[in-house]
């Protein structure tokens, strides 16, 4: 099967002496192109940008991997340009990141486990830039829209005084209302999409703003900027960033949001997850749906859009249908005293929040009752997914349940989902490295949390020292004013008293020290041990396999359906006792060609197992793992050869059998004593 542009990656960087900045002389560059495997399918030391243009267009690779944009062009404008000469579905991607988080090429390629060393060719460059970028690494080069802004207001001040004034004035909210349906008709005719906020009054409207999101030069000759004595029409390009960065790593769980949107001249923004936790409050006179929209994205992912009215504003319903999110309606509009009592218990349970005015109140009220109106739910599956022993993804359930799903399907996805999902915790042989990166990211996590202990004990202990410190004073303080009480011969038994009771105290909390000092002792021990752990994995000197008591059917069982064993792979476990056994489970292991590892020596048990068994002396423990001597792996190895070479005698002989035994019945049949061959 042929190549196909979905499977290519193309790595590019420019040669020495050459630069995107120079008018003289067009730049050159060395590309590499290679397929998601990594494997070069062909490399060019060095081509002309019409060359390197051409040679994209006849490939068409889903990527153009560089290590800097801007050897492409010179500035933002040029690269937009080069952009759009590239084929519809190829991506330009900068390999080192953007802004502050960039790195080079070098350090990435490292990191991902690639050999560099010395200086970097400009060819070499190219294809560590197409490998990176195949891996899903980067950020991907996008295209800003452009927008343009129509404002309808008043064309003067207006005065004040008598009936003529108030006549004024209605005459001017009308003019405004009429100049503003003739732009939304222009718009609708011309079928450019747009934004629009206005501020009624009396008689008409006071000011009116579109957001078309097209580039000014697309409205010349439709819409013109005018101003007479009522009505003032302002047409202005909106300048943003041509050009954004976008990750494309892999993509990581997103959080589930709720957003909530008050929109006006003055426009109120609310985001909040789904504990009903807020997450962002803020309002503009410059916001549009665009900027609603980046927001969003760069937060997570919107299921529902929410507003305080039964009727909801146009920017909300087409912000909604944009992000594919439910749109949420109150049964009638929500009152000022509901959205006051809301807001301070939001203000109770969130202290940190800070609402600035009624627009952030209104689109946080908006969000937090739509979050009530799913809660419930959430709770209730919640509950459900703790009595199944499946590692189900708990914020994929809320978002299900948010975009209207019952509790039955929310979870049924997700276990679907599960059972089609690629093992990556798997124990093979063939496959070591990949499992200890995966039992190392869960030690780390494991690291992160000791220290933490670490620390919250120590502070704790500092704590208890400064309360023994003040005790020990106070004891002496008052043993003194004993001594004083006694030489004056008072007999006070309230001093007694209080001294015996400190004292007690004293003792109890010197017995708290103690115990928390052998408990960070032996956490710190722990932290020394999984460290030492992680080093050896890391060096490749010892793997970690799955532990388990017994070979109990149930735990053989379990390993077996966490795993999803490739055809000619096997499976390594640590049994602390492997009898007693039966023979259910005996069948289990052979079927799944799992392997014994044990402290204690079965001899040849083995071959009649037809399992390798084979003993571990310095076997390590840590959570629910064994960490073992790599060498190990040879003997098991032997041992499965052996079983293999025993199961294919043991076939011969049968088969031997059963052509003596035929040949046995057609000789009584035939009467004879031999048969002779053909």
């Amino acid at each position: 099967m042929s190549t196909t542009r979905k499977n290519i990656v193309a790595g590019i960087d420019i040669l020495p002496g050459y630069s995107a900045q120079s008018s003289n002389k067009q730049p050159h560059y060395a590309l590499v192109l290679v397929d998601l495997n990594g494997n070069i399918i062909d490399s060019y030391e060095d081509v002309s940008f019409a060359r390197l243009l051409r040679l994209v267009w006849e490939h068409k690779p889903s990527i153009i991997a560089i290590d800097n944009v801007f050897e492409l062009a010179e500035n933002v404008d040029g690269l937009r340009r080069i952009i759009d000469m590239l084929p519809p579905q190829t991506k330009l991607v900068q390999v080192t990141g953007w802004g502050p988080e960039a790195v080079n090429v070098k350090t990435i390629a490292r990191k991902m486990g690639l050999e560099v060393h010395g200086k970097l060719s400009p060819l070499k460059t190219a294809y560590l830039a197409a490998l990176i970028a195949s891996k899903g690494e980067g950020v991907v080069v996008k295209l800003l829209e452009e927008k343009t802004k129509i404002i309808v207001t008043r064309g003067r001040s207006v005065g004040h005084g008598g009936m003529s004034y108030d006549r004024y004035r209605r005459s001017i909210r009308a003019g405004i209302l009429n100049v503003t349906k003739t732009v939304k008709k222009i718009l609708d005719q011309n079928g450019f999409d747009y934004d629009l906020v206005f501020r009624k009054s009396n008689g008409g409207l006071e000011k009116s703003i579109f957001t078309v999101y097209a580039p000014r030069d697309k409205l010349y000759g439709l819409i013109k900027p005018f101003k007479n004595k009522s009505v003032r029409l302002i047409v202005k390009p909106i300048y943003t960033n041509k050009v954004s960065f976008e990750n494309t790593g892999t993509e990581k769980p997103r959080k589930g949001l709720i957003i909530g949107i008050d929109p006006g001249i003055s426009t109120g923004i609310a985001v909040i997850d789904l504990e009903g936790t807020p997450l962002f409050l803020y309002s503009s006179k410059n916001f549009d749906r665009g900027e609603i929209l980046n927001i969003v994205s760069s937060m997570g992912e919107a299921v529902i859009v929410a507003t305080d009215v039964s009727h909801p504003p146009e920017l909300v319903k087409k912000t909604a249908s944009i992000l594919n999110a439910q749109l949420y309606l109150p049964p009638r509009d929500i009152t000022n005293d509901e959205k006051h009592n809301l807001i301070n218990k939001l203000l109770k349970k969130y202290p940190w929040l800070d609402v600035q005015d009624t627009h952030e109140r209104d689109a946080l009220v908006a969000a937090y009752k739509a979050y009530l109106s799913i809660s419930e739910k959430i709770r209730q599956a919640l509950l459900k997914i703790e009595d199944i022993d499946l590692s189900i993804d708990k914020e994929r359930i809320k978002i299900s349940i948010a975009r209207g799903k019952s509790i039955a399907e929310a979870i049924e996805e997700e276990i679907r989902k599960l059972l089609n999902k690629e093992n990556t915790t798997i124990t093979t042989i063939k496959d070591k490295t990949v499992e200890n990166h995966n039992i190392m990211d869960d030690q780390n996590r494991k690291f992160e949390k000791f220290i933490n202990e670490i620390k919250r004990l120590r502070a704790y202990i500092a704590r208890l020292e400064n309360k023994l410190k003040e005790k020990d004073q106070l004891i002496e303080d008052l043993i003194l004013e004993l001594k004083y009480v006694k030489k004056s011969t008072i007999n006070n038994d309230k001093y007694s008293r209080k001294i015996n009771l400190l004292i007690n105290e004293n003792l109890s909390l010197r017995k708290r020290l103690k115990e928390m000092e052998e408990k960070l002792v032996e956490t710190h021990k722990k932290y020394m041990e999984l460290g030492k752990l992680l080093e050896e994995i890391v060096k490749g000197e010892e793997i970690a396999v799955p532990h388990i008591a017994n070979l109990s059917y149930n735990s053989v069982k379990k390993i077996v359906n966490t795993s999803k064993i490739e055809k000619n792979d096997y499976n390594i476990v640590y049994v602390d006792e492997i009898m007693p056994l039966d023979n259910n489970t005996i069948q289990t292991l052979r079927k799944y060609k799992v392997a014994i590892l044990t402290k204690k020596d079965y001899g040849q048990l083995y071959i009649d197992l037809k399992v390798p068994v084979v003993q571990v002396k310095d076997a390590k423990f840590y959570d629910k793992y064994a960490f073992i001597k790599k060498d190990i792996l040879s003997v098991v190895e032997k041992q499965w050869r052996k079983i293999e070479e025993i199961i294919a005698e043991e076939k011969y002989e049968r088969v031997i059998k059963l052509v003596e035994e035929y040949q046995e019945k057609r000789k009584k049949k035939l009467g004879i004593e031999k048969l002779t061959p053909y």
